[in-house]
């Protein structure tokens, strides 16, 4: 088994292994980002290969795959994982930070581009459609994704910062969740957990009302997921790293029990009604587990 000495908590399986056989580029950037212990050789064939998947206009494709249109999804996970390696990537984070604030709109938020429907209709559509994901408009929790990354590589121009910031903070419904977008009559707890971290990147504090509304009803959320035994829904922990009373703790603490318990012999976690374990899932359930169990 490959050495984990940064590791803050030990997996029943090998989650290492798992993902460098299985994983994507970005599954494997989130091992590095969660504190495993890569050797250098390997963290620096990530990185190379990041930089050969770029897009022209600085973006990363869709689904990381070579070819496709530019995501502002993709670019967002990526980017958010960059924060350790600011100078020494200083062009790769440039020409991905400028390709997330073109995808920004007037009202503030972050939209796709119409050119990635289909791919995103192909990927997420099914039986039950994908209203929480639509093109050419502003997306709430798309918008955390892009605020918090751009927060984290120190993008300077503050005037854009702020108007994302300003847009999620508008958006709020009285439950402490948001709309997937404006004029959205339904609330996405899933998507709390993106913009959370994006508020407190910019700087609002847990005292601010809209923050703890948010947090209130984020670890609600978590807590019926876990009396529902929703594994999907832990990677949200990450959002929540730090516990501010024996209650969020005790949530905390029993979201990491559920993930391991439900982790698979081969090191990863499968998609509800799966049985083949799913690398995107794992790097993300990693991820989140490590960055709680380290506070």
């Amino acid at each position: 088994m490959a050495k984990q000495s940064k590791q803050a908590i030990e997996f029943p399986y090998d989650t290492q292994r798992y993902l460098m056989a299985n994983g994507s580029v970005v599954d494997k950037l989130r091992l590095v980002s969660a504190g495993y212990d890569i050797p250098k050789q390997e963290t620096e064939k990530i990185f190379s290969q990041l930089a050969g998947l770029l897009n022209r206009d600085g973006g990363m494709p869709f689904n990381i795959r070579q070819g496709n249109p530019s995501s502002v999804k993709e670019t967002s996970e990526v980017l958010m994982l960059l924060k350790p390696f600011k100078s020494a990537y200083v062009s790769l984070i440039d020409k991905m930070a400028r390709f997330l604030v073109s995808r920004q709109k007037r009202d503030g938020g972050f939209a796709e581009a119409l050119n990635l429907d289909p791919l995103i209709e192909s990927k997420y559509g099914g039986t039950g459609g994908r209203d929480w994901y639509p093109v050419g408009k502003s997306v709430t929790w798309l918008t955390g994704k892009a605020l918090e990354a751009l927060c984290n590589v120190g993008f300077e121009d503050q005037s854009r910062l702020k108007k994302a910031r300003d847009y999620l903070m508008g958006l709020q419904n009285e439950d402490g969740h948001w709309p997937d977008f404006k004029g959205y009559d339904e609330s996405d707890p899933l998507g709390t957990g993106n913009i959370l971290p994006a508020l407190a990147a910019i700087g609002i504090t847990s005292e601010n009302k809209i923050y703890k509304d948010g947090r209130a009803a984020l670890m609600q959320h978590l807590k019926s997921s876990l009396e529902q035994k929703l594994t999907n829904d832990m990677v949200d922990l990450a959002g929540v790293p730090n516990p501010e009373s024996d209650l969020e703790r005790n949530i905390i603490k029993k979201g990491i029990e559920l993930v391991l318990s439900s982790q698979t012999g081969d090191g990863g976690w499968c998609q509800m009604g799966m049985k083949k374990s799913d690398p995107e899932l794992t790097s993300l359930l990693v991820y989140a587990v490590m960055k709680c169990s380290r506070v």
